[in-house]
């Protein structure tokens, strides 16, 4: 799957553009569906790569709901017509800037948007010929998820993994709405996953989940 990454915001945020494979006939022209997950800011970036990609931005995924990673989402879901998803947990992180600790970054203004469609765990979403399952991992927010899916073309198994998982590290877990006991509880979720994943996270380097089970401090001792 040839999916698009792209760093944004200050934060440093992984976005990350992947095709879920329909072509869709957008402005005349012949594009690929696509969902953008944690559109971090710069809407007219990541518009401009989903097109050199020939992409349709048609779904916004968000593993939670702080503003570095939901900055674009209403510019997006304005521009494009895509719908968001977000845990019921963090829904109200979208219209306030003080859950969201967008309130950290005044020089930038807060753009609230609404939900389309409010997830939780073991959802299963059918963006057109790709399938997103939710698993809910509370503990950096109530509503943190990750997103697991199948690579068709590859053949592995991917992980959209926000703010749970890091190369070598998690989220914090000292901001509104964090639990470090639920995020315990939601690190011994992923220690116990039974297959491996290519695991993308919100920040830093990609890895993979064998490897933070045997290497990360946090997961390795479940």
């Amino acid at each position: 799957m040839k999916y698009i990454h792209l760093v944004l915001s200050g934060l440093g945020t992984n976005c990350y553009i992947v095709p879920t494979g329909r072509t869709v006939n957008t402005d005349g022209r012949n594009l690929i569906s696509a969902a953008v997950i944690d559109p971090a800011d710069d809407p007219d970036t990541i518009l401009s790569e989903a097109e050199k990609a020939g992409f349709s931005i048609k779904h916004i995924l968000l593993t939670h709901g702080h503003f570095d990673h939901t900055g674009a989402a209403a510019a997006l879901k304005e521009r494009t017509g895509a719908e968001i998803y977000i845990h019921e947990a963090d829904q109200a992180m979208l219209t306030d800037s003080v859950s969201s600790l967008a309130f950290f970054t005044p020089e930038r203004p807060f753009a609230p948007c609404e939900a389309d469609h409010l997830i939780k765990d073991g959802d299963l979403l059918t963006l057109e010929d790709l399938t997103f399952k939710v698993l809910h991992t509370p503990g950096h927010t109530a509503g943190s998820v990750c997103f697991l899916c199948d690579d068709p073309e590859g053949g592995k198994k991917l992980m959209f993994a926000g703010d749970t998982l890091f190369k070598d590290s998690i989220g914090r877990s000292d901001v509104y709405s964090s639990d470090p006991y639920a995020q315990q509880d939601s690190l011994e979720k992923l220690a116990s996953l039974p297959d491996d994943y290519e695991v993308m996270p919100g920040h830093g380097p990609a890895t993979t989940l064998n490897t933070e089970k045997r290497y990360n401090p946090f997961l390795g001792g479940f």
